[in-house]
């Protein structure tokens, strides 16, 4: 039986606890043997909206929230390529290049997975590497009633019940941005390195 690989995309603008306990949850259950985090150039589905932190930044942030922690793994093959990052095209160039007996899961919280129709190929995406969806305790499958056959059958097989923790990197780029405390939001080593660097920040006046 060959290597169990949980795929984790994201802009990771910044990286928070709901990121990590979305990965840790599903690699223990799904008894997965490493999480490989793939932080985007530009999502193609927010292309309008950019990631504010540079691709370093949300790099080196990756670094910080995952040190110390066993079998986990950062590929920096979407920063290196020209945006949009589409994840079928960046699975298929990992797939050629490992040429291992791997296999790749598509790590997916629940708002994720219900955007699915907007992803490019889609159904191809998922036939090459599972969805396992971290699904609230709530969750219903009304939710992805809007998807085509195929991907809703993708996605509901791979639904795992997890504890919810309704974080989101929008808000933590609003609190600090108001000075507003993040502690509970963010790793530490994370949130040193955003006051560090001033991420997030609106410009000083001169």
């Amino acid at each position: 039986m060959g290597l169990r690989i949980g795929f984790f995309g994201g802009t990771f603008d910044p990286i928070h606890f709901g990121h990590l306990n979305l990965m840790i949850e599903l690699k223990e259950r799904c008894c997965l043997d490493e999480i490989l985090f793939c932080p985007a150039h530009i999502s193609p589905t927010r292309e309008e909206m950019p990631p504010v932190a540079s691709p370093a930044d949300r790099l080196k942030m990756l670094f910080l929230a995952t040190e110390g922690m066993k079998a986990i793994s950062i590929t920096e093959i979407e920063l290196m390529r020209p945006p949009p990052s589409y994840t079928i095209e960046t699975l298929e160039l990992l797939k050629k290049k490992e040429r291992g007996d791997k296999k790749f899961y598509l790590i997916l919280a629940e708002d994720s997975a219900s955007q699915m129709d907007q992803w490019k190929e889609g159904e191809k995406l998922l036939e090459l590497a599972p969805p396992l969806v971290g699904a609230r305790s709530s969750y219903h499958k009304k939710t992805f009633n809007h998807l085509s056959t195929t991907l809703r059958a993708h996605i509901e097989k791979g639904c795992i019940s997890i504890p919810a923790m309704e974080i989101s990197s929008t808000c933590i780029r609003e609190r600090l941005k108001n000075s507003l405390c993040c502690a509970h939001l963010v790793p530490a080593k994370v949130l040193d390195y955003i006051y560090e660097n001033r991420l997030y920040y609106p410009p000083a006046l001169s």
